[in-house]
């Protein structure tokens, strides 16, 4: 694990202005975030919540737009963590228009209304997780992820949360602290 990378667990991630100096890694919530002076911010949302505070309801096979902001162009990359655990990478796939470029200071919608595919809503029950991570420079997700043959989506290879959160804060390290940010939005699957 890097040594520049803190694991803490998420009640106590406000805590200690210590603590924030360094990127921090909450396994539970799969915050990372680097140290409080950066460049970049980003903001994620989904359709039902345009404030990204609450959790919104949706059911099985409901459709389901995400929504990207950031305030510098940047490369967001989107992963879903189910209430199991399991994760799912939203963005980049192949069959998203416009790739996950993200122009400065406008909103950017998953799936746009151009693109040839929607979003419905699959279990298990319980809360998501939309992890937005924005990049001022491109990431290399092969440690993270992989299309397989031919898939529109790719596979992300870590079991559970925390593999995901380790796997991630390499993906992270060679790029400058102040070039990256992430943001975290909720919805719920009822029944």
């Amino acid at each position: 694990m890097n040594k520049h990378l803190t694991l803490i667990a998420a009640a106590l991630a406000t805590v200690s202005s210590i603590a924030a100096a360094a990127p921090q890694i909450s396994a539970q919530s799969i915050i990372v975030n680097p140290a409080p002076s950066t460049d970049v911010s980003v903001k994620v949302w989904v359709d039902r919540d345009t404030s990204g505070t609450r959790v919104p309801n949706y059911r099985i096979g409901d459709r389901i737009r995400i929504y990207t902001s950031t305030d510098r162009d940047a490369y967001v990359y989107l992963f879903n963590v189910n209430p199991d655990g399991s994760i799912d990478q939203i963005l980049p796939n192949h069959l998203q228009s416009g790739g996950n470029f993200v122009k400065a200071n406008t909103v950017k919608a998953f799936p746009s209304a151009r693109d040839q595919f929607v979003f419905n809503v699959a279990g298990p029950y319980g809360t998501n997780k939309v992890l937005a991570l924005a990049s001022t420079r491109p990431l290399n997700l092969q440690d993270i992820s992989s299309f397989q043959g031919g898939q529109s989506f790719a596979q992300v290879k870590q079991d559970n949360q925390q593999e995901f959160a380790q796997a991630l804060s390499i993906v992270v390290n060679p790029v400058p602290q102040n070039s990256w940010i992430t943001d975290v939005a909720y919805y719920n699957v009822a029944r």
